[in-house]
């Protein structure tokens, strides 16, 4: 799950890392309808209707990388524990993890119901450059990523997009079509 605004190669090189590391069936890319912890700080987000649509364009022919709006369709506030919730009745017997950067594994105690989501999923944990070795507060089952990923976030390449610069070598052809 999150905001991918815009999705970029980081994303889908995590998920693809993903996919061959922990031998997942698929990973899924969950697009938040309202993300929360950004929205009530008064941060802007694009329309989520829009985030999905560049989603959907980046993981296009990426075999087992899935798009789902479950929280889109759900509207309101995006809760992780309600996805995760959610997977986990679809698949009793599933195994779910869930991809989080260093740099937010240290708040994970701050996330809505994080019970819930312990009780329900495996936190990954991806380095972020400037925030190696930060991990899950404790009473978390996480496991790290290895891996070397681009350094790329989405604040940056919105202000790329604003000062109108190309984005052409962090995101795929089809998200730049999109933005």
């Amino acid at each position: 799950g999150g905001t991918c605004d815009p999705p970029h190669h980081g994303h889908l090189e995590v998920a693809s890392t993903a996919l061959v590391a922990l031998e997942l069936d698929a990973v899924v890319l969950v697009v938040a309808n309202d993300p929360w912890q950004k929205t009530a700080g008064g941060q802007a987000v694009t329309p989520a209707e829009v985030r999905l649509a560049m989603v959907r364009a980046a993981a296009d022919g990426m075999g087992r990388i899935e798009v789902d709006d479950l929280e889109i369709r759900r509207g309101g506030p995006s809760y992780t524990a309600d996805t995760v919730a959610k997977y986990a009745q679809r698949g009793p017997d599933d195994q779910l993890f869930v991809l989080v950067g260093s740099d937010i594994a240290p708040g994970l105690d701050a996330w809505a119901r994080p019970d819930e989501i312990r009780g329900h999923a495996t936190i990954v944990v991806m380095e972020r450059p400037g925030y190696e070795g930060n991990h899950p507060p404790a009473g978390w089952d996480h496991q790290v990523l290895d891996g070397s990923f681009p350094d790329l976030a989405g604040t940056d390449l919105r202000r790329m997009v604003s000062a109108g610069q190309s984005l052409e070598s962090a995101v795929p052809p089809a998200v730049v079509t999109v933005i």
